[in-house]
């Protein structure tokens, strides 16, 4: 299993993701993934898969801590871009090889429920999209961290401050084995940085969390007739300074975010211990 160039194993492949400027590169087995909620495994994209590679690209600290957000929105579209970029290259060298491969994007596009889907016998109150792999899932079962009460990656490294790609494939990699160590203490700091309250007691929110985080909105979409007059209300007055059509055009093109307190709150990663901010301030959404 050679060409001039490679040798398809564990450890070229790693060596190869991490020269293309690739920070955290970790492998799974296909068919022993942690899933999500709903479950979205490997082997449904691709049944013959063996491998899932994960990899990690860390966001610029600067830009996390920067007074605007949209800085940080910049920052993350560069490195989906990197993350794809690298594993459509990785793809493309394992199916030379002979083994069937596909690469995961870092980004969109997504699978897309409607508003009034059915899901767990509740109708979602606004559109919610999913991914075709939860990729911070596989990021688990490859090695690369562990879910952090704010409902993110967290990795020794950079802490939550990471965006992820993966390819998935029927090359026989050996697999990393997940991480045995704490990373995410009780120290609730992303708890209690949360404007809306998404993450409380161990929980997350995702309703509370999507309305603020893909909006603005501290007010979820409403479910009973009393609580339209406080959410109406609410959006007229987000009306006096924001163009809402805008702004919408601008999120689908490139990808706003207007939160990421509990990222921002989390202390976790030891590549950011001498740089980062003692004094964190709340960005400007």
């Amino acid at each position: 299993m050679k060409n001039a160039q490679i040798e398809i194993n564990a450890a070229s492949i790693k060596d190869f993701i991490l020269a293309e400027g690739i920070d955290l590169v970790g492998i799974a087995d296909a068919k022993n993934l942690l899933l999500a909620s709903p479950p979205r495994p490997a082997t449904a994209i691709m049944p013959s898969a063996k491998s899932v590679i994960v990899m990690a690209v860390a966001h610029s600290l600067g830009a996390v801590y920067a007074p605007d957000i949209m800085v940080w929105t910049r920052n993350k579209m560069q490195s989906s871009r990197l993350l794809d970029q690298v594993a459509e290259k990785v793809g493309r060298l394992l199916e030379r090889e002979g083994f069937l491969s596909t690469p995961i994007s870092a980004d969109k596009p997504v699978t897309i429920f409607k508003a009034g889907f059915e899901y767990k016998g509740k109708k979602l109150p606004h559109t919610r999209f999913l991914g075709h792999l939860s990729l911070k899932h596989a990021a688990v079962s490859a090695g690369l961290g562990e879910m952090g009460r704010n409902n993110l990656l967290i990795t020794p490294q950079f802490g939550p401050h990471q965006r992820l790609g993966a390819i998935i494939t029927e090359a026989p990699l050996e697999s990393d084995q997940p991480l045995n160590g704490k990373l995410c203490t009780d120290c609730k700091q992303c708890e209690k940085a949360c404007p809306v309250e998404a993450l409380k007691d161990g929980r997350y929110n995702v309703d509370r969390c999507y309305s603020y985080w893909s909006k603005g909105f501290k007010q979820v979409y409403p479910e009973r007739l009393r609580d339209w007059t406080s959410y109406l209300r609410m959006l007229m007055q987000f009306n006096k300074t924001r163009d809402v059509f805008i702004e919408m055009s601008q999120n689908y093109i490139t990808d706003v975010d207007y939160c990421i307190e509990c990222m921002k709150a989390c202390h976790v990663g030891t590549q950011w211990e001498k740089i980062r901010p003692k004094l964190l301030k709340k960005e400007k959404s």
